[in-house]
């Protein structure tokens, strides 16, 4: 074979393995879009939320404001682009973001769905203004809608008023009720006077709001109403720890059915008044 056969016929397998390796050379790939976009045909821009994952914290936390920033100005038509959504509704779900700012990396890729549906040709922002009250919804259930009661709580009680200094409570919050000892009452003309741990030597009747075994009338009573309809009346006395089985609000009042005739003891012109503090346990 000529020398001229030999370099070509080697020149040929190396030009069809050059040709392979730049046939299987990945292609760049594309930027993800960031921010506002709008596709052909679509009737207004949509936001793209960035990728949060792979921000640093303190980028991140700019990043969500931003993004709130940019979705919940759309949802109220400040971009004239013709999207408006129900002002109330956008009031609550922006009221929900404000209250961790984290949750809107889940609501930011959902709305970036509802708005591409409600731009391309023939669409509408009705679905929008449904997912915007469901969303809500999601993003709370289950959380309690009452601020905590990490603080202590102080107020004079009235022997003469029913259930009275209501406050909101949450689910599993453990709380104590306490009412002062020194200051004393009568549940009735003539009676001995008695603190909040109540009479000991009275009889229990069925007009009392507490009138089962462990209660003593004239005591101090707590009652939880549960966001769910229960409601739950406890014999506090002097102290007691309360679990809260659900969220919703606690009362107190003294376990009497006939308060009108109550009276605070007076010394040396001076009148009782019985304070009630709720705090959490083992707060000092």
């Amino acid at each position: 074979m000529s020398r001229a056969r030999v370099a070509v016929a080697v020149l040929v397998p190396l030009l069809l393995i050059g040709g392979s390796a730049s046939a299987k050379k990945p292609k760049p790939s594309a930027t993800p879009v960031v921010g506002w976009h709008r596709d052909a045909g679509w009737t207004a821009d949509c936001w793209y939320p960035p990728d949060f994952s792979k921000m640093p914290e303190g980028d991140k936390r700019v990043a969500w404001q931003q993004t709130r920033d940019a979705i919940v100005g759309q949802w109220r038509g400040e971009r004239n682009d013709g999207i408006s959504l129900s002002g109330n509704h956008v009031d609550n779900l922006e009221t929900d973001l404000l209250a961790k700012a984290d949750r809107i990396e889940v609501v930011a890729k959902d709305n970036l769905e509802q708005c591409k549906l409600a731009v391309a040709p023939g669409g509408s922002t009705s679905a929008w203004d449904s997912w915007i009250v469901s969303e809500s919804g999601k993003l709370t259930e289950g959380e309690c809608p009452y601020p905590p009661l990490d603080y202590t709580a102080f107020n004079y009680l009235s022997i003469n008023n029913e259930w009275q200094n209501a406050l909101p409570v949450c689910k599993n919050d453990h709380i104590v009720v306490h009412g002062t000892d020194a200051d004393y009452y009568q549940i009735e003309p003539g009676g001995p006077y008695i603190n909040v741990a109540g009479d000991p030597n009275s009889k229990l009747t069925s007009g009392l709001p507490c009138n089962t075994e462990g209660c003593v009338k004239g005591e101090l009573l707590l009652r939880f109403r549960g966001d769910d309809g229960g409601t739950q009346i406890v014999p506090i006395g002097l102290a007691a720890e309360f679990m809260v089985p659900n969220h919703g609000h606690i009362d107190v009042m003294i376990n009497d059915d006939n308060l009108a005739d109550n009276k605070y003891k007076v010394e040396k012109g001076m009148e009782h008044h019985t304070g009630i503090e709720v705090k959490p346990v083992g707060a000092k």
